[in-house]
């Protein structure tokens, strides 16, 4: 399925993919997001299941995807979804009478080493001729300075792709906190801590989902080098992986895990992820007794 941001703010990527799913490769144009499809298994489950409790898993799978390509901007997407879905979870389990019932938990089974380190001047990186005068566009401590990712000029939609504005008070748009604008002058700078080679202009990628890297001699089929299309006006970045690796791996970072409901005290420690099955378990009281 498409991503967010391409389902909400760069539409034009949906068409000509014959993917409907009807059959008749038409362009799948209209799908439903993280939220939409969560709250409809919410009302079946509870429409077959409110008498005898229901289990349902809510996957954000596509954070992961665009993690992995150093896709960052729909990576955040999917975040963002996935952060207004757990919101608007908890207010129709509310509205159901059921909230208090129902134990949520929210986590990640693994981190991606991601971290930002300051802000790139977009205008400036594109401007310079050479490699080492590109990497001058990234600020870092005191030259950081403020990205542009909000807007509250009213000329420009929630939605809006517009860079022509230093306006950096927030809005939120639609209680969804999503940012206004996706393509402003002054970005991220931001990183993982183990990819492939690759170019960096640090844009976002208005023309679909990142590649950024590519095997371009043909053998040995598994020699991947950076992508020259995926950032044009960027410079090359040399990866820690080794060179048969075309994307971003996993790391050992913590990640966070929220609970709310009954047992949510069970939740609160560092831990293993398989001792989540467990607690579970042992919270809907389907621990095997002990003999």
């Amino acid at each position: 399925m498409a991503k967010w941001l391409d389902r909400n703010v760069y539409t034009q990527n949906l068409i000509g993919n014959k993917d409907s799913p009807d059959g008749k490769k038409s362009s799948a144009t209209d799908q439903p997001g993280l939220k939409q499809m969560t709250l409809k298994a919410i009302d079946i489950l509870q429409a077959r299941s409110s008498d005898k409790g229901w289990v349902l898993m809510s996957e954000a799978a596509s954070i992961d995807k665009q993690m992995h390509t150093l896709d960052y901007d729909r990576a955040l997407g999917e975040l963002l979804e996935l952060d207004d879905t757990i919101k608007a979870t908890l207010a129709h389990l509310d509205a159901l009478g059921t909230l208090n019932n129902t134990l949520v938990i929210v986590t990640a089974d693994h981190g991606h080493g991601f971290d930002v380190m300051g802000s790139v001047d977009t205008k400036y990186l594109a401007a310079q001729t050479t490699d080492r005068s590109k990497r001058g566009a990234i600020g870092t401590y005191q030259n950081s300075g403020l990205s542009q990712y909000t807007d509250a000029n009213s000329e420009t939609g929630p939605m809006s792709n517009s860079s022509s504005h230093n306006n950096t008070s927030i809005r939120y748009t639609n209680g969804t906190f999503f940012p206004a604008n996706w393509d402003p002058r002054y970005t991220l700078f931001s990183a993982i801590g183990a990819d492939p080679d690759r170019r960096e202009n640090y844009e976002v990628h208005k023309d679909g989902p990142r590649v950024p890297a590519v095997n371009i001699t043909g053998f040995p089929s598994n020699d991947y080098y950076f992508d020259y299309k995926d950032a044009v006006s960027g410079f090359i970045v040399n990866g820690t992986l080794p060179v048969n690796d075309n994307q971003g791996v996993h790391s050992l970072t913590d990640v966070p895990v929220f609970a709310r409901g009954p047992c949510q005290e069970m939740f609160g420690e560092c831990t293993i992820t398989s001792t989540f099955f467990f607690g579970m378990a042992d919270c809907l009281g389907l621990a095997r007794a002990r003999t």
